[in-house]
């Protein structure tokens, strides 16, 4: 029986995690240099000098790697509510968005590629594919709601799916090359989003 040296499980994972992070990165150049089409599994197995065995080792198909590239920009970091009162749900909600678009543009080539896919590819809508900060952003507008800053008449959810799409736009916008500063156009962008969804005086 061969006796494993202390580590090996530790090692092992991290030489996988390491082929992994290599087939990421080099799919991600392929697709920002030929577009996400024109990539097959062969060329980002080729690229990344591994077989295409390996590569279904880590990934089962290439919508896969876009969905992990696109959990790479998202972040895996819990987001917190900045501290505030409730009647500040709005302001607070502005700036928290404004932070989390600043902080996705400063992975700029992987921001832009993302967000100027011609279409929101599946991989990028399904389960875990909402930024982690509009759940914090839906319970902030339920807050909102209840000191009455907020409107009642309209579902949290959808309120936070307006805000979603208006995020969307604010990046699309900036990937595209429409603005030049997205945490100031995104903060354009939602004060006319919410014009909407502010209670009446």
């Amino acid at each position: 029986m061969a006796v494993r040296p202390p580590g090996f499980g530790r090692v092992g994972a991290d030489l996988r995690e390491r082929a992994r992070d290599r087939l990421l990165d080099t799919a991600l150049r392929l697709f920002v240099e030929r577009g996400y089409v024109g990539v097959r599994v062969e060329d980002i197995a080729k690229a990344a000098g591994v077989s295409r065995a390996t590569f279904y080792k880590h990934f089962s198909e290439r919508e896969e790697i876009l969905a992990e590239l696109f959990a790479r920009l998202l972040g895996r970091e819990p987001v917190a509510a900045p501290p505030g009162p409730p009647a500040d749900a709005l302001p607070r909600i502005r700036g928290l968005l404004a932070d989390a678009a600043t902080r996705m543009v400063a992975n700029e080539q992987l921001a832009r590629f993302v967000y100027t896919l011609p279409i929101r590819h599946a991989s990028l809508l399904g389960q875990g594919a909402r930024p982690p900060v509009l759940g914090v952003v839906e319970r902030m507008i339920e807050e909102g709601a209840a000191a009455r800053v907020v409107r009642t008449d309209i579902p949290p959810a959808l309120i936070t799916a307006h805000i979603a799409r208006t995020f969307e736009a604010a990046m699309r916008d900036w990937a595209e090359g429409r603005a030049a500063d997205v945490a100031s156009h995104l903060t354009l962008l939602l004060d006319l989003a919410f014009q909407g969804v502010e209670a009446a005086r």
